[in-house]
């Protein structure tokens, strides 16, 4: 699928961030449990999460599939100012506001876990859980362990 097919699918949704930008989100299902996937990356796409799509929505979840700034499906400013965690943080909140989630979930995998914790920090009033999936919360630690592995390998 071509990213104009994309922005045209079943549920898709164009949110407006930053008051000049488009990220690209689509909802699957329709249920009273809601989840809002956050990618890895920065810079990679929602498409790893699309297999919750056959599972979820016959359980009672509604998944929303989104694309942050400067992924595939979203538009891709040429800004290096709009490259932090800070910003990402808003960006969430500017998605969840649009899309009029509260007591959600976020599935944050991998920097999107790094990115679900920051949002968590600042908004947990509007979150039921976060769950966080294949990341690390200190990247010293992380520096540290790969360090150690980089030793042990020739």
């Amino acid at each position: 699928m071509d990213r104009s097919d994309k922005w045209n699918a079943p549920g898709a949704r164009k949110v407006p961030v930053e008051g000049r930008y488009q990220v690209w989100t689509q909802r699957i299902g329709d249920g009273p449990i809601k989840l809002l996937t956050l990618h890895g990356g920065p810079g990679a796409t929602h498409e790893y999460f699309e297999s919750f799509a056959d599972y979820f929505p016959q359980e009672g979840i509604e998944v929303t599939f989104y694309d942050q700034l400067g992924s595939y499906y979203s538009d891709q400013p040429d800004d290096v100012s709009l490259w932090r965690v800070d910003r990402f943080r808003e960006e969430v909140e500017q998605v969840r506001t649009a899309l009029g989630l509260d007591d959600f979930y976020i599935l944050g995998n991998s920097w999107g876990g790094m990115l679900g914790i920051e949002y968590a920090l600042e908004y947990q009033h509007h979150l039921k859980a976060l769950v966080i999936s294949n990341m690390t919360a200190s990247i010293p630690s992380y520096v540290e362990h790969i360090n150690e592995l980089r030793e042990k390998l020739p």
